[in-house]
């Protein structure tokens, strides 16, 4: 560690602690050169398992143990990613499913609309599109618009719609 004061990295650690609920360490440090007090806080990555190494080995037994060890934690990993990419391929599909449902009904209640003009010769208005469907007027006026702008009906005068 570097002293802030001094930019040293010459030493000792007065005292240590655990801090939130043993996550991480907090060490009281003390500089050799300069005298300055100052403290750190080490935490360990959550997702890193600790483990032991042998210190005396034979025939690079410890060698073995940690290649063990990685490739275990790699695989793990790897699976964790496959859950994650399967849920969120799920997610995506349950909302291509409900647009494909909110686009049909949309089509319905536009083919709906479109019969009731066309069955009206002479014309019908919003209100009586309203009693007759049971969408509420601002669906009605957009339908209408679509169909407008589609040329499917057309209006001879404001709020009065025939087939085009």
């Amino acid at each position: 560690m570097e002293c802030p004061n001094c930019g040293k990295t010459d030493n000792e650690v007065i005292d240590s602690r655990l801090i939130q609920d043993g996550i991480a360490i907090r060490r009281r440090r003390q500089c050799l050169i300069c005298s300055t007090r100052f403290s750190t806080y080490e935490a360990a990555e959550e997702r890193l398992l600790p483990f032991l190494i042998r210190k005396k080995a034979r025939n690079g037994a410890a060698i073995k143990d940690l290649k063990k060890i990685l490739s275990k934690l790699l695989s793990e990993e790897t699976k964790r990613h496959r859950k994650v990419q399967a849920a969120k391929e799920a997610k995506k599909k349950a909302r291509e499913r409900k647009a494909a449902k909110r686009k049909e009904k949309s089509l319905m209640m536009t083919e709906t609309v479109l019969k009731i003009v066309k069955r009206h010769k002479m014309g019908i208005d919003i209100s009586k599109l309203k009693d007759k469907t049971d969408f509420d007027a601002k669906k009605i006026h957009k339908i209408v618009f679509e169909l407008k702008k589609e040329g499917k009906i057309k209006s001879p005068h404001k709020g009065f719609y025939v087939k085009a």
